[in-house]
C-alpha cells in the first residue's frame, strides 16, 4: 500500500465511469480535483451517441447489483447519485436473459433461489453439482454485501479454489454438457473464455445479475452527464477535448501533466483512469523498471466486439423486457462465441432500437490498424456493412421477421480503440483469466510515488470492477483510516 498523499491537488486522466467516480470520491474527501478528457464530452463507454435521432448505447446495456444492500447500489449511494433517476429494474416477465442454444433454451430468472430451481428442473442429473455451485454462489452473494468488500480491505475471498478456472471446476464436478454451456454464458460478459475464467469472476458476474438487474431509463449520455454534474457540484474541474501528452515527474515523484494544448497542470498525485498500456505511453521509458513495463505490455487483452445498431418499427417490435443470447455450437460442439440481442424502446416515437453485439478479433481489422476513425476508406465500410447484414439476417431467425429494419451504425474494435484509447479495441480491458490474476493485482503497486491506477480492479470485472478500482485509488490517496472514517456508505 502506498503512503497517503500529503497535498490537496489531484489530477485524473480520463472521464469514464472510473475517472468520474474517483473524482467524486476525492472531492468528497476535500481534495482539489481536475479531470482531463481527450474527447469533447465526458463519459467514456458510459456515453451513448445519436444516429438518425436515436440514442445508441456503447458500454452500458444492463447492470446488476444496484439494489440498496448490493455493492453497486451502495457505491452509487456513496457518490450521491440516484439509482432510480437513471435505472429501472428488469425481470417484469420473470426472466433477465434468454439463452438460446442449438437444441435447447434456458431462461435466466430473477433471484438466486429461482436460478437454483431452474437449474434443478432443467438438469435433474446434475443435482449434486448444482448444490455445490449454489453453495459457493450464496457465499459470494453474502460477501459482496459486506462493507469490507466495498472498501476493499484486503482480499474478501480467502478460498483459493475460487481462483481456479471455471472450466476445471465444472470438469471436477462432472457436470453435463448442457449445464456447462449454460454456466459458460456469463463469462462472455467479461470477455474471458469459461475454460480460463476464475470461478470467482464467473460467480460475481452471475450473482450480481441475479441479485437485481437494471437498464437505463433513458440514455448513457444522461448517465454520463449525471456523474459529471455531481463532480461539478462538489467543486471538481473538468477539462474536455484536450489530450494528455505527458505525465511529468520530479525525481521519483509525480509532478503533474502536460496537455496537448501545451497547458501544464501541477499535481500532488495523478490518477490514471485509463488502460495501463495507455498510461505507459505517457511516461518516460526509464521511469519504471523494465520488468514492470514488460509485465503491462505482455498483458493479454480480451477480444473486441462489433456492434450493429438497428432501428425497427416500434409497433411491430415492442420492447423486450429481457435480453437474448444466441449461442451456436462450433464443429466440435463447443461454444466459441455468442450473439447478444437487446430490443429496447428508443427516443423516437415510431422506432425501437435493436442492438446486436458479438465478438470481433482485432486481427480481423489489422488492414486498417494504422488509420483513424472516419478515414478508413470504402473497403472498411464495405466489410463492416457485410458483417452487419449477416448479423441482421441471423437476427430475423431469432426474433422473427423484422419490419422496416434500418442499420443506423456499426462500430468495430478500431472504433473503440480510437474512442477510449484501449489497445486492440477491447471494451473489457485486460483479460482477467487465471494465469494473469497476479499480474493484474500487481498493477496497482506502481513504483512511482504519486501515480495511481483506477478502473482495472483485480477483484471484480465490468462496471463493478471499474468503480471498485476508483474506490481503491481514493483510499490509497486519502489513506485507509481517513477514507473509512469519512466516506459514509450506510443508508
Amino acid at each position: 500500500m502506498k503512503k497517503r498523499v500529503e497535498g490537496k491537488n489531484i489530477v485524473i486522466i480520463g472521464s469514464g465511469i472510473g475517472g468520474l467516480s474517483a473524482g467524486i470520491l476525492l472531492s468528497l474527501l476535500n481534495f482539489q480535483v481536475t479531470i482531463v478528457e481527450k474527447n469533447p464530452l465526458p463519459g467514456g463507454l458510459m456515453r451513448s451517441y445519436r444516429r438518425a435521432g436515436i440514442d445508441c448505447p456503447v458500454g452500458v446495456h444492463y447492470v446488476g447489483a444496484l439494489g440498496e444492500d448490493e455493492p453497486l447500489g451502495k457505491m452509487f449511494h456513496v457518490l450521491g447519485i440516484s439509482v432510480d433517476e437513471l435505472f429501472y429494474r428488469m425481470g417484469q416477465e420473470g426472466i433477465i436473459d434468454r439463452y438460446i442454444f442449438d437444441n435447447f433454451t434456458f431462461d435466466l430468472p430473477v433471484g438466486i433461489d429461482a436460478f437454483e430451481v431452474g437449474l434443478l428442473s432443467s438438469f435433474p442429473g446434475d443435482t449434486v453439482a448444482i448444490g455445490s455451485i449454489m453453495k459457493n454462489m450464496r457465499e459470494i452473494a453474502r460477501r459482496i454485501r459486506e462493507p469490507s468488500f466495498l472498501f476493499n480491505q484486503g482480499d474478501p475471498f480467502q478460498n483459493i479454489d475460487y481462483f481456479n478456472p471455471m472450466g476445471e471446476y465444472l470438469q471436477k464436478l462432472g457436470v453435463s454438457e448442457h449445464l456447462s454451456n449454460v454456466l459458460a454464458v456469463p463469462t462472455g460478459l467479461i470477455g474471458v473464455p469459461a475454460a480460463e475464467c476464475p470461478v470467482i469472476f464467473h460467480h460475481m458476474v452471475l450473482v450480481g445479475y441475479l441479485l437485481s438487474c437494471w437498464r437505463l431509463k433513458e440514455s448513457g449520455s444522461k448517465m454520463a452527464d449525471v456523474f459529471a454534474k455531481r463532480f461539478a457540484e462538489l467543486g471538481g474541474k473538468l477539462i474536455l477535448n484536450d489530450r494528455v501528452d505527458k505525465i511529468l515527474t520530479k525525481s521519483t515523484q509525480v509532478a503533474g501533466l502536460r496537455l496537448q494544448s501545451e497547458k501544464y497542470l501541477p499535481a500532488d498525485a495523478v490518477v490514471a483512469a485509463i488502460h495501463p498500456k495507455a498510461m505507459l505511453e505517457l511516461l518516460e521509458p526509464d521511469l519504471l523498471k523494465s520488468s514492470y513495463r514488460q509485465r503491462i505490455l505482455n498483458l493479454e487483452e480480451t477480444q473486441g466486439v462489433i456492434t450493429v445498431q438497428v432501428s425497427v418499427d416500434a409497433q411491430a417490435h415492442p420492447e423486450m423486457t429481457y435480453n437474448i443470447y444466441r449461442m451456436p455450437a462450433d464443429k466440435k460442439g463447443g461454444l466459441n462465441y455468442g450473439v447478444f440481442y437487446q430490443l429496447r424502446r428508443s427516443n423516437a416515437a415510431d422506432k425501437n432500437l435493436l442492438s446486436i453485439m458479438t465478438t470481433s478479433s482485432y486481427s480481423e481489422w489489422s488492414r486498417w490498424e494504422n488509420t483513424n476513425s472516419g478515414q478508413r476508406g470504402q473497403n472498411y465500410e464495405v466489410q463492416k456493412l457485410n458483417i452487419a447484414r449477416h448479423l441482421l439476417q441471423n437476427a430475423g431467425q431469432v426474433l422473427g421477421n423484422l419490419k422496416d429494419p434500418e442499420i443506423l451504425d456499426i462500430f468495430t474494435p478500431l472504433t473503440l480503440r480510437d474512442y477510449v484509447n484501449c489497445p486492440e479495441g477491447s471494451c473489457y480491458g485486460v483479460m482477467r483469466k487465471t494465469s494473469q490474476l497476479l499480474k493484474i493485482a500487481s498493477l496497482n503497486n506502481i513504483p512511482l510515488s504519486g501515480l495511481y491506477l483506477a478502473g482495472q480492479n483485480a477483484m471484480a470485472p465490468g462496471v463493478l470492477g471499474s468503480m471498485l478500482g476508483s474506490f481503491n485509488a481514493a483510499k490509497q490517496i486519502a489513506g485507509p483510516e481517513r477514507f473509512t472514517r469519512e466516506i459514509k456508505w450506510e443508508f
